[in-house]
């Protein structure tokens, strides 16, 4: 491209470059941001024109910005020079999929990590970029680092013994915006959108998850009185982020689910939710066994695990499940098959004690369709498709999402093992099933079962 003609005209949305999400979150375009740099520059002692077709070439064509360039913009977004040693560029920008740099792992850090969730916004699948492997590691890191310091109670608020009872009015004391009623409520409420997603898929619940993310982070701004209600509000804004992680991630909007779940593992950890943050690693660690990260997806699964430690039963057959899952898409047959077991030995465990609410859809049907997924990640189909269509037989028939996805891939296990009639069977109940409910996820295994069946014309 040459000149600076058509840069004028460029969107600032047009580039997934982190760059661009820098200038979007400032309300800078490609000028803006040119006049910002000289500025600081000149400020360093640098004299530098402002020219917005530089800009553009490190957004489009992956030019890298000269040392005092870097230092430059470093200065203006408030970065430490030492980070741009540490991460070169573009991994240095304040753009990446996780919580805001520097963040301390208190009730402080948390409330501006979930504002910076809800105010960014997560709509754009392009709005960040996934976390390479250091960010992820770091995170880990950090999470349990902080957990090794014990978990940090909530800010004092009023007396906890002062707290009005449930159904007790609060709109008149100004320590209590969230009563007994409201909580209430609002836990009903993600467990209600839980059961939405499993009839209608991640992307019919997203945005009203994220309103509820808005609402439950307003409340913990206005310093709702007690310790009691302010972790309630905390685990429910965890519960929260963790169903808008796997909304995002079923949706196909991968960074933003990587936002969500680690922003929730703060959460978590301030309300002392242990068995939530297992969830949330586990969450992490599907996400990227379905972005293809399976390295990453196996250092998430073990934090999960680690995070179980001694948790009911059925909470560790749910790590044992995602490490079981990750192993699997890594390649790692004899690890997939420890895990599997573990988790089935877990789970067994749990028929007298079911765990927490939100993990009502884990059974032996759930299981069974999960292995079978991985078995068919490590090109075993003949173990994979009895064991998906026996998922599929015991499921609920309400879980129209993961009935037509699970009948899909067993359709294509069907298939591998040269039963194409059985496997256009499978894949037509699928596709009648889809029709209900939409998932990025979905059509890509119909679109694999499709290309296995042309394979076999």
């Amino acid at each position: 491209m040459g000149g600076g003609g058509n840069v004028a005209g460029e969107r600032a949305d047009a580039s997934p470059h982190p760059l661009a999400y820098v200038r979007r979150r400032h309300g800078w375009s490609y000028q803006d941001l040119a006049k910002v740099i000289a500025e600081h520059a000149r400020a360093l002692g640098v004299p530098m024109a402002a020219r917005r077709e530089k800009v553009w070439r490190w957004e489009h064509w992956g030019v890298v910005p000269e040392a005092d360039s870097q230092r430059a913009l470093a200065r203006a977004l408030g970065i430490h020079p030492r980070e741009l040693e540490l991460r070169p560029w573009p991994r240095w920008l304040p753009a990446h999929g996780g919580m805001p740099d520097g963040l301390p792992w208190t009730p402080d850090g948390s409330l501006t990590a979930l504002a910076a969730l809800v105010e960014d916004g997560t709509d754009d699948p392009r709005g960040y970029p996934l976390a390479d492997e250091r960010t992820l590691r770091d995170a880990i890191a950090d999470w349990e680092a902080a957990e090794a310091e014990g978990a940090v109670e909530p800010p004092e608020g009023a007396d906890p013994g002062e707290r009005p009872q449930d159904g007790e009015p609060a709109c008149g004391r100004p320590d209590s915006w969230a009563d007994g009623g409201v909580l209430e409520w609002l836990e009903a409420g993600v467990l209600g959108l839980r059961r939405l997603d499993d009839r209608l898929g991640g992307a019919a619940v997203r945005h009203r998850t994220q309103a509820d993310l808005r609402l439950v982070s307003g409340l913990l701004r206005r310093e709702p009185g007690g310790r009691d209600t302010r972790a309630r509000l905390l685990r429910v804004a965890a519960d929260l982020a963790q169903l808008g992680g796997w909304a995002a991630t079923d949706s196909g909007r991968l960074a933003a689910a990587q936002r969500h779940y680690l922003t929730g593992l703060r959460l978590a950890h301030t309300a002392g939710d242990r068995p939530m943050a297992v969830s949330l690693w586990g969450g992490l660690a599907l996400q990227e066994v379905i972005a293809g990260r399976p390295q990453d997806a196996v250092a998430a699964a073990e934090a999960a695990v680690r995070a179980a430690g001694s948790a009911s039963p059925a909470v560790r057959a749910l790590a044992a499940v995602r490490l079981a899952r990750a192993h699997a898409a890594l390649g790692a047959e004899a690890a997939f098959r420890r895990a599997a077991a573990e988790a089935e030995r877990r789970l067994d465990a749990a028929r007298t004690d079911p765990g927490p609410p939100w993990l009502y859809w884990l059974d032996t049907a759930e299981l069974d369709a999960q292995r079978g997924l991985s078995l068919l990640d490590l090109r075993l189909p003949g173990e994979a498709g009895p064991l998906l269509e026996r998922a599929l037989a015991a499921q609920d028939p309400a879980f129209l999402r993961d009935r037509s996805l699970y009948a899909a891939r067993a359709a294509q296990a069907r298939a591998l093992n040269g039963d194409v009639e059985g496997a256009r069977a499978l894949g037509r109940e699928a596709a009648a099933l889809s029709r209900c409910c939409g998932s990025p996820r979905l059509a890509a295994a119909l679109d694999a079962l499709k290309a296995v069946l042309d394979a076999r014309r």
